[in-house]
C-alpha cells in the first residue's frame, strides 16, 4: 500500500476559515483545501499549487502547523494510506481566480466564522478538534493516527 502526502492549508481571513464544501455519498461535509504532493514537488509548492486549483486563491505558507495520518478503506477492497502535512497559510491580496481543479466530491467554497467550526462537520474530525492549536505560532503539532477497519 503506498503512502501518499497530502498537503492541507488553514487559510484564515477576518476571523473566518476557508474550507471546501464537500457532498459524497455519506451526505455534506468541509474540508481543507489542498491535496496530493507530486513527484519532484515540495510539499509547500504542493500546498500553493493545490489552493489556487481549488479555491482560486493564492497563499503563502507560514509554518507547518501540524502532522496526520489516516489509514482507511479504499475503493477496490485496497486500502488508502496518506499523511495530512497542514500549513498555516497567509491569503494573498488580489481578486482570487476561478478554481481549475477541484477535488472529487468538491462543490464548493465557503468561509466559516471560526465560531461555527465546532458545529460543521469538518474532515477529518482530529483537525476540527484540533484547530486553534494548528493556528497558533507555536510548535508543529502531531494530531493523530487514525486507522479505520472493515466494516466500521
Amino acid at each position: 500500500m503506498p503512502i501518499r502526502n497530502s498537503a492541507k492549508a488553514v487559510v484564515i481571513n477576518d476571523g473566518k476559515l476557508l474550507v471546501n464544501r464537500c457532498i459524497s455519498r455519506l451526505g455534506e461535509y468541509y474540508a481543507l483545501p489542498g491535496g496530493g504532493q507530486r513527484a519532484g514537488e515540495m510539499l509547500t509548492e504542493t500546498v500553493r499549487r493545490e489552493l489556487l486549483e481549488e479555491t482560486g486563491y493564492s497563499v503563502k505558507p507560514i509554518r507547518l502547523s501540524g502532522i496526520y495520518e489516516r489509514i482507511s478503506e479504499g475503493r477496490d477492497d485496497g486500502m488508502n494510506h496518506k499523511i495530512y502535512f497542514i500549513f498555516l497559510c497567509r491569503l494573498l491580496g488580489g481578486t482570487p481566480k476561478a478554481p481549475t481543479e477541484q477535488d472529487r466530491y468538491q462543490v464548493g467554497l465557503e468561509w466559516i466564522a471560526l465560531n461555527e467550526v465546532r458545529r460543521k462537520n469538518l474532515f477529518p474530525r482530529a483537525i476540527r478538534d484540533n484547530l486553534s492549536g494548528l493556528m497558533d505560532y507555536g510548535e508543529t503539532i502531531f494530531i493523530g493516527s487514525e486507522k479505520e477497519k472493515k466494516g466500521e
